[in-house]
Parts: structure tokens; sequence; C-alpha cells
């Protein structure tokens, strides 16, 4: 179960050559690793999808001959095989008590007889099988268990849910004739999110809300990557 597929790849090479695959979690976090060491620019969409693209450029000369400098781009698209849409309130604590496990002078979750031990913590066979099925858990050679980069943007997004609120602002207005009512006046939009968080401005467009939100919940899926705001 450690070996299921945890992304799609698309590879679009510095030559324009595409090539496709699957990646293993194992895999898939030793490329974003390499990938951050290297400086390569990781990419998490704003959306729920949990998409992941990087993009590592290059600058330089084809030949020793060519006096053209040329800018080329390698470009891999990562697609998670289980949408992250799909991770449950239960597999979300479950996962948190993994993720809170792999953190210095504590002993990481280990598998034991189907069963994962997180501290104290015991997650069932079935439970286990169905985070590792999702490609969410990586397995290390020491027999630790982490939770993987697919399984930390899962989170991530299960933490960050759109919460936008419709604000009436109904007006009263004196009419001529001396009577007078309530009116609606221009919508307003407030941007939240699931974690708490709201933003100051109120927006007359919902589809600025949206944008609101996705950039606040993009900040925290840079976090996963230890990327700045």
């Amino acid at each position: 179960m450690q070996n299921s597929p945890a992304y799609r790849v698309t590879v679009a090479d510095f030559g324009g050559a595409r090539s496709t695959r699957t990646l293993t979690p194992a895999e898939g976090d030793i490329l974003i690793d390499s990938a951050l060491c290297d400086g390569d620019d990781v990419v998490p969409d704003a959306d729920r999808s949990g998409r992941i693209t990087i993009t590592r450029t290059i600058r330089g000369r084809l030949s020793a001959v060519d006096a053209e400098l040329r800018t080329l781009r390698r470009v891999v698209r990562l697609e998670p095989v289980c949408g992250p849409r799909l991770v449950t309130a239960r597999q979300y604590d479950d996962l948190t008590l993994i993720h809170d496990r792999d953190a210095p002078g504590k002993f990481p979750a280990r598998l034991v007889e189907g069963r994962l031990r997180a501290g104290f913590a015991v997650i069932s066979p079935a439970a286990t099988a169905r985070l590792f099925g999702r490609g969410w858990l990586t397995s290390h050679t020491d027999g630790a268990i982490t939770v993987s980069y697919a399984g930390r943007v899962a989170m991530a997004l299960h933490e960050h849910r759109n919460e936008i609120v419709f604000i009436g602002t109904h007006r009263w207005v004196q009419r001529s004739d001396g009577t007078g009512g309530y009116e609606p006046g221009m919508p307003l939009y407030r941007a939240g999110c699931s974690c708490g968080h709201r933003a100051a401005t109120r927006f007359e467009e919902r589809a600025c809300a949206q944008a609101a939100c996705r950039r606040h919940r993009l900040n925290h899926l840079r976090a996963v990557f230890g990327l700045a705001p």
C-alpha cells in the first residue's frame, strides 16, 4: 500500500518533448524537495485542486559557437491522483496526529501489524490503508511514516475553505409624497475562511471576495513548501 501513486505528472522538457508518468508519495516528496533545494519555481494552484507546477529556467548558449543567449524552461505539472477535496474530518484528524509526530524530539509514526501508531494514538488498519491508498502518507526506509506533500496539501485545503458572506445594504428612502421605505442598496461581500480569517475589506463584487479567499489560501499552501507568502 506504500506504493500507491500520489501524482500523475506531465513534463514539458527544455526541448519541447512531453512525457507523462505517475509518482509514489516518496518519489513526489523527493521531486518537490529537490526542486526547492535547487531554487526552482514551485507554485501550488490557488484553487482546491492540489495541483503543483515546478518550473526550472535556464539561460545560456545552446553551443560554444552560438552567440545568442536563449531562455529555456522545463515545466513539471503534478496532478494528485486522489483529489484533496475527498479528505474527511476523521482523516484530517488522523493526518494531524501523524504530522505532529514528525518533529524534533518526538518518535515518528510507525506501521505495526497494519495499524499506524502515532504516539499513544492508534489508527485502525482500514483507515491506515485508505490514507496510504490516497497517496497521503510516505513510508521511509527506517520505518517512519510521515505525511506526504500530497497529504499536507490536502490538510491545508481542508483547513482553508472559502466562506463568502453576503451583506445586505438596505437603506431607508424618503419618497416625494412623504412616505418612505427600505430599498436594496449596493450589495457587499465579506471574504472569510473556515480557519477563522476575515478580510478587513468589504467587496462590491463576489468575484473580488473569491479572489481574496484564494490569496489567503495560497499563502497557506505556499507555507506547506516553506515558501514565503
